[in-house]
């Protein structure tokens, strides 16, 4: 699915943090030491003024079997501060540390 001002990049950044979490739990990280970095990433772009800050940045967090995506578009053509964001939830196998369902 795409909303306007959110597509393509979205789609890739999810797919790079998925293959992360993949890669890093497999080597006994938790899902959350590896979403931390974008975490603080977005925690401080957030924090920046529009001009300093990249037009678009995620954030993620895993609960409850499912990876919960917020897309930020912060030169969004329909808002009149520029902010947007998308949420995204897509279920996420298990993290190192959680059991099977």
């Amino acid at each position: 699915m795409v909303i306007l001002g959110f597509g393509r990049q979205e789609e890739q950044e999810r797919h790079k943090i998925k293959q992360a979490l993949h890669d890093g739990t497999g080597s006994g990280a938790s899902a959350e030491e590896i979403l931390g970095r974008w975490n603080q990433a977005a925690d401080t772009y957030d924090k920046m003024p529009r001009a300093d800050a990249p037009e678009r940045y995620t954030s993620v967090h895993y609960y409850d079997g499912t990876l919960h995506f917020f897309h930020v578009n912060r030169n969004h053509p329909f808002s009149p501060d520029g902010w947007a964001a998308w949420k995204v939830d897509e279920p996420f196998g298990v993290a190192v540390g959680e059991s099977e369902p």
